[in-house]
């Protein structure tokens, strides 16, 4: 006899899915305050761009006014102001420069001239009784001395050469002033007589009008 089929096994009914569960909706405080903080951001005005201005030329500096130069830079017994200026009038009849174009200052009397002195023979040689050369230049605090004569000079000869019979001692035979405190003098042996070879020592010593004094050497060279 056929066996009767076993009883299925009854399956367990399956659970419904659950529902998702709702967000709660925010408190009608929270969404009180936030709504104005949104509106304030909303009505905030953008900011402005910063506008950029085109850079305009630039000014030059104005150049450094240059100081002038004073006498106490020249010398340094001016140590006050510079001293007043004079003009000296008159023209030496062979002179280059009016006197009057060349100023003098009133310089105080502790202030002594230069002599500066520059030879030459000339046309002076062995034998002959050609006058040589004297260049002087005279200065007094850096400013020229234009207003001097041949009075205010003196010649002096130093060690007679061998064969010499006579020196050029004070016997200016040509005086020159170029009127910018340079002078020409030329010098010959007294009594005409002749030049001999070799080297000559001179001394030149020369005073002004207001009692200044300087005096140089110079070397007068015969062939």
């Amino acid at each position: 006899m056929p066996r009767p089929a076993p009883a299925s096994k009854s399956r367990r009914p399956q659970a419904a899915p659950k529902a998702p569960k709702a967000k709660p909706s925010p408190s009608p405080r929270k969404s009180q305050k936030s709504a104005p903080a949104q509106a304030k951001k909303a009505t905030k005005p953008a900011a402005k761009p910063a506008s950029k201005k085109a850079p305009g030329p630039t000014k030059a500096p104005p150049p450094a006014a240059k100081k002038p130069l004073r006498n106490r830079d020249v010398d340094p017994l001016l140590a006050r102001d510079a001293p007043p200026v004079r003009l000296v009038g008159g023209l030496d009849r062979d002179a280059q420069l009016p006197t009057s174009l060349v100023p003098k200052p009133d310089l105080p009397a502790a202030v002594p001239l230069q002599v500066q002195v520059q030879a030459t023979a000339g046309n002076g040689q062995h034998g002959n009784t050609q006058p040589a050369n004297l260049l002087v230049v005279v200065t007094c605090g850096g400013w020229p001395v234009p207003d001097l004569n041949i009075d205010h000079f003196s010649v002096m000869q130093h060690f007679d050469q061998p064969g010499q019979t006579a020196p050029f001692s004070n016997n200016i035979v040509s005086f020159r002033n170029a009127g910018s405190g340079a002078y020409l003098l030329q010098v010959r042996p007294l009594g005409s007589a002749p030049w001999q070879a070799g080297q000559y020592l001179a001394q030149i010593i020369v005073s002004s009008p207001d009692e200044r004094h300087g005096q140089s050497t110079a070397k007068i060279i015969i062939r």
